[in-house]
């Protein structure tokens, strides 16, 4: 075994190992169940990103361990076509060579896409193998490979056929950028600091005015002055008493000179503004629905990217906001703004380009989403489906009872084109799972199919199924569908997880999956989000290559949080690179001191008399038991943090230290005895580690003695199988040995505390008046003089305290630590002066900031919590060093 342990070279060897024996499809387990799960896929435009590394690395935890539970697993890797980001990349190419999709029409552009897809879009599969995840490669999918483009046209045909997809027109989320509608959850909305502009709209001549019969105008207030082209009505609440007997007056809307009548309508909130709402139905949701309750006309005013079309008159041709800019001057101008007010407020941007959204009235394709969400509700309230945490269901109702209708059809050109022609003879519709040469009433070939494609989560709603061959209902499909468990981040709740519970009921009348583990999202050391404008972007192949995949993944795993992002810092991954360390080297001491060793798994009729040998067994049985129930409950960080504390803080640091006297002797029982519990600890934890880590668990799983007659241990660690521990913990051995420890850890703060260095050898007084406690010590005193390092020990119960010594206690445990011959009193009393003076700076600072409302207001609950820790953890070892230097004298 090397003396250094070097993360690349294990990697790159078990990596091509793994794959090569095709560990990771699905293999007969010991078990007849069988375990399936589907990777949320990748846009092909992607290269690995912290998000990804983190969803795959909970994946690959489980489905190791539930491989090592005997299931026969399946886990199907896949990417996503990504319509309008894949879009935007090859556009982008094309334009360094001068080129644009419409010089090179659809055919060719699909090939120039197809051609991308095949250099670039696999890409981070190689990525995803660096870090280790066990995906069956061989089941790998492509939302537009064949199978799926088929599956594809069946879903959108038996939902048109059922009458479930429909077209009309309707104000839809547009992209100017990207030029296409986005769906609902497709835009992001952030708060803008605008301005509200107020407007004064007059009434026309001889038709009167409000209350006092003076005022000739109505003043309207809103955030888009440039909309007021489109304006063909003004709204106000009928219960506003300032409003009266005015409803259907008429407006003379201003810059424009056209007509517009006032209607009153209960959707109008008189607290906002002037309490009057100009109405234009083709620029806003709210004002679409009221101009369809008063039969208003709908003037479209915008071009696709978001300049003035036709309809503008003279801001033809402006983009909106130099529109906006022009008619604010105009208004100034012709006296019709009256005022102008600072304004917060949230605008709808393109969750792919980040460009303003347009309300935009237009014709597209639509799903009716009310029944299909009911039933999606029903599966989750009947516990059918179980989401981990359960919290996530209350999201998930409150999104699926408030569904509006799915807009399905995009503005571009790469993706799944409609399944759908219209006769250019006789204006037939024709929806189709395959290309129609004639039209079925008039026969004519002259048909020209839909030119929109569809919305890339459309496909996606699809995976669970469409992975396993459906619409075939193969022996694939039957054996693993519906799927085990769903693991996505929470921000993709509603555009995919919700939307495949509706489509697996609806096309296989099964829920697609039993389990939805939902996870937080990757942060900074903030817990803000990860973005290239904030230059917090954190590259995961970077993270492995300086720290190694093992530390990675750990890193990753075992911080728990309850925010929605996990506060990432790269000192957390070299934390754990210095775990793996410790756990090489541990494994290293292990397997020098295993060499004439015959392992055996004969435990039962092993003579234990060492205490440390039946606490490390009980520790180790309790472990087993809370990790796999750890695991079974998707509590990844719970189960990292007993695995590390039990590997550095118990096996290494005590246990190991233990048994190092005894290692040095020749062929005696207790030699043996401790090299089977190295053996049996050793590799136990390794299994136990292995989902977290599976590099380094593999390599020294591959370097321990074999197990007569259990080669397929020999042959990997991840088809071993998991431990199981059934016999009960010894708590009467971990008691004792807890008092021991704390005994021991108690003598070591001391010596560190008055400045006597680890390795030095001091004379040591232990008073002890509880004869159970006295026994303990005394039975292991042993342990005492080899950890802390004795020339003398004394253990009694009328034990004196030595002069010029240092003291604590353990409950009732009296220690003194004599200091005759160790230390310099003044130095060391200045030592200690020095330190004190430190720790008061420390404790003043913390008490200030916990006294500050502003803090104790704006922190993260952990960092104030945090604080409050360290305050009390000053004031012990304040008091400590107090003592210690009122001792020293």
């Amino acid at each position: 075994m090397e003396k250094r342990y070097n993360p690349k070279a294990v990697e790159e060897k078990w990596e091509k190992y793994w794959e090569s024996k095709d560990y990771f499809s699905p293999q007969k387990g010991r078990k007849s169940a069988v375990f399936s799960m589907v990777m949320p896929p990748p846009n092909i435009t992607g290269i690995l990103h912290m998000g990804h590394a983190f969803n795959s690395t909970i994946q690959d935890i489980v489905v190791r361990f539930k491989r090592m539970q005997g299931y026969e697993v399946l886990w199907i890797p896949g990417i996503d076509h990504a319509g309008i980001a894949t879009q935007n990349v090859v556009e982008k190419e094309l334009s360094r060579e001068g080129l644009d999709r419409d010089k090179l029409g659809r055919e060719e552009f699909a090939k120039r896409v197809w051609q991308w897809k095949e250099k670039y879009g696999e890409r981070i599969f190689s990525q995803l193998k660096s870090l280790g995840v066990s995906c069956s490669w061989r089941d790998k999918s492509f939302t537009m490979d064949e199978h799926h483009c088929q599956a594809v046209r069946e879903a959108f045909v038996r939902l048109y056929q059922q009458g479930y997809i429909y077209r009309g027109n309707y104000i839809i989320n547009w992209c100017p950028r990207c030029q296409t509608a986005l769906s609902d959850i497709e835009v992001e909305y952030r708060e803008i600091k605008g301005k509200l502009y107020y407007i004064r709209y007059p009434f026309k001549v001889n038709e009167g005015s409000i209350k006092d019969r003076t005022k000739k105008f109505l003043v309207v207030a809103t955030t888009r002055p440039e909309t007021m082209l489109g304006d063909t009505g003004v709204a106000v609440n009928p219960q506003d008493e300032r409003f009266k007997n005015i409803n259907g007056k008429t407006i003379i809307l201003p810059l424009v000179g056209r007509e517009i009548p006032l209607i009153y309508d209960d959707y109008i909130d008189p607290e906002f503004g002037s309490g009057a709402l100009k109405v234009t139905p083709a620029h806003s949701y709210d004002d679409f629905l009221i101009g369809e309750r008063h039969h208003l006309p709908v003037i479209n005013i915008f071009n696709k990217d978001a300049t003035i079309n036709e309809n503008g008159g003279k801001y033809q041709g402006l983009d909106r906001y130099k529109a906006r800019d022009r008619i604010l001057n105009d208004l100034r101008m012709q006296g019709y703004l009256e005022k102008t007010e600072d304004h917060t407020y949230r605008v709808g941007h393109c969750y792919r380009c980040g460009t303003p959204i347009e309300p935009y009235l237009s014709l597209q394709w639509f799903i009716k989403m009310k029944d299909l969400a009911k039933e999606a509700i029903k599966v989750v309230k009947r516990g059918e489906i179980k989401f981990v945490p359960s919290y996530w269901e209350k999201s998930y109702f409150n999104w699926l009872e408030n569904i509006h209708d799915w807009c399905i059809s995009r503005q571009i050109w790469w993706g799944h084109q409609i399944p759908v022609w219209y006769c250019q003879k006789c204006g037939k519709i024709i929806v189709s799972k395959v290309t129609p040469t004639h039209c079925p009433q008039c026969k004519s070939t002259d048909l020209k199919q839909e030119e929109d494609v569809l919305d890339t989560w459309f496909s996606s709603s699809l995976w669970p199924f469409s992975t396993l061959g459906w619409p075939e209902r193969g022996d694939k499909f039957d054996r693993f569908y519906p799927t085990s468990l769903l693991c996505s981040g929470w921000d993709i709740l509603f555009f995919w997880v919700a939307r495949m519970v509706m489509m697996g009921l609806k096309f296989t009348e099964k829920v697609p999956f039993h389990q939805v583990y939902i996870h937080p999202l990757i942060g900074d050391e903030k817990g803000e989000k990860m973005s290239k404008s904030k230059g917090n972007v954190v590259n995961p192949l970077k993270m492995m290559e300086k720290y190694g995949t093992d530390a990675f993944r750990f890193s990753l795993v075992a911080l728990e949080t309850e925010t929605p992002y996990l506060r990432f810092s790269e000192d957390r991954v070299r934390g754990y690179r210095n775990f793996t360390n410790k756990i090489w080297n541990a494994s290293r001491f292990c397997l020098i001191n295993l060499k004439d060793f015959v392992p055996s798994d004969d435990l039962e009729n092993l003579e234990l008399v060492e205490l440390s040998d039946r606490w490390i067994l009980s520790r180790y049985r309790k472990v087993t038991v809370e990790v796999t129930k750890k695991l079974e409950k998707f509590e990844f960080p719970q189960a990292a943090q007993i695995l590390y504390q039990f590997i550095w803080g118990e096996f290494c640091d005590w246990y190991i230290e233990l048994v190092k006297p005894r290692l040095q002797e020749k062929d005696t029982s207790s030699r043996y005895v401790a090299q089977f519990i190295l053996y049996r600890v050793l590799k136990g934890t390794l299994k136990l580690l292995h989902p977290f880590m599976p590099f380094i668990t593999e390599e020294i799983h591959h370097l321990l003695p074999l197990l007569p007659g259990k080669l397929e241990e020999k042959e990997s660690i991840m088809v071993s199988s998991w431990p199981e521990e059934k016999k009960e913990e010894d708590r009467e051995a971990e008691e004792k040995m807890g008092f021991l420890m704390r005994v021991i850890s108690e003598i070591r703060s001391i010596k560190s505390e008055v400045g006597i260095p680890p390795k030095a050898q001091v004379d040591l007084f232990i008073k002890d008046r509880d004869a159970k406690d006295l026994a303990i010590l005394k039975e292991n005193s042993s342990y005492i003089k080899n950890l802390v390092r004795t020339n003398q020990l004394f253990i009694g119960e009328n034990i004196s305290r030595p002069d010029l010594s240092a003291s604590s206690a353990v409950g009732k445990t009296e220690i003194f630590l004599s200091l005759k011959g160790l230390v310099k009193i003044e130095e060391e009393r200045e030592r200690l002066r020095i330190n004190l003076k430190k720790i008061d700076e420390q404790l003043y600072h913390t008490l200030k900031k916990l006294s500050s409302l502003e803090f104790l207001k704006k922190a993260p609950p952990e960092v104030v919590e945090k604080e409050k820790k360290k305050k009390i953890e000053l004031k012990l070892h304040r008091e400590k060093l107090s003592k210690y230097l009122e001792e020293i004298k």
